[in-house]
């Protein structure tokens, strides 16, 4: 990985389709009526805008079908798309015909929505397969941002590069829970830990979800907060997560 410290903002689902991948909803719903992507999608897209972030989106294939204008704004706005299953099966349960038949799918499904192939995979649930890594070589991923031991970036045994993340920087870890943490309590700790990395080199990544963060008034203040002191900062080096991989020796 490039010296010095690194922030990464990544973003997980789109819409309904994880609802629908668990049994949760039997069909989408009406047009404009998830509020998660008529509301809180573009709401993030806005902030990142506002702060001349260029983010990366890991989506579930079905919406290249079913939302294909909001997989072509996220391109459009010069963010980077990857892949986060078709409809955001728990990953590391699947077999391998499945797991292949899946990833091939939402690729192109991905690839005929926004005119580009997704260039990166974020295994749904965080974890992957034994076969996982040959699935995305053989699909021509450029790297895996997957669940690991830390957030520190190397490559998997077959030389795929992996940019991961850890559950402590994700908005769901605190936010969907009974009692849901207070988001000035969040932002003090994800501050905290970006002026870590700032102070001592290394990796910051953090997972957003629209439905999680961009829905609620304070959770999106407190991603602005992060997004501003990022910026700010001029130890920080603010990149996609392919431009993290592409960086790996």
């Amino acid at each position: 990985m490039p010296a010095g410290a690194i922030a990464c903002f990544t973003f997980d689902n789109m819409a309904e389709a994880s609802e629908i991948g668990a049994g949760m909803l039997a069909a989408p719903r009406a047009p404009g009526s998830d509020r998660a992507l008529a509301e809180g999608q573009p709401r993030l897209l806005d902030l990142l805008d506002a702060h001349g972030v260029e983010a990366t989106f890991f989506l579930e294939g079905w919406n290249g079908v079913h939302h294909p204008e909001a997989v072509r704004e996220v391109v459009r706005r010069g963010h980077e798309l990857g892949m986060h299953g078709w409809l955001h099966e728990r990953w590391s349960e699947l077999d391998p015909a499945t797991e292949r038949l899946l990833a091939e799918r939402a690729t192109a499904a991905l690839a005929d929505a926004a005119g580009v192939r997704p260039t990166g995979f974020r295994a749904p649930g965080g974890g992957r397969t034994a076969h996982t890594e040959a699935i995305l070589l053989e699909l021509g991923y450029a790297y895996d941002a997957s669940l690991s031991d830390g957030m520190r970036p190397g490559r998997l045994s077959r030389g795929l590069p992996q940019v991961p993340f850890v559950w402590a920087g994700v908005d769901g870890f605190f936010w969907l829970r009974e009692e849901p943490v207070p988001p000035e309590q969040v932002a003090q700790r994800w501050l905290a830990k970006l002026d870590d990395v700032a102070a001592r080199g290394g990796l910051f990544v953090l997972v957003c979800h629209a439905h999680v963060t961009g829905l609620v008034a304070e959770r999106v203040a407190v991603l602005d907060r992060l997004l501003a002191r990022a910026v700010a900062d001029p130890r920080v080096s603010v990149r996609t997560v392919g431009e993290v991989a592409a960086g790996l020796p």
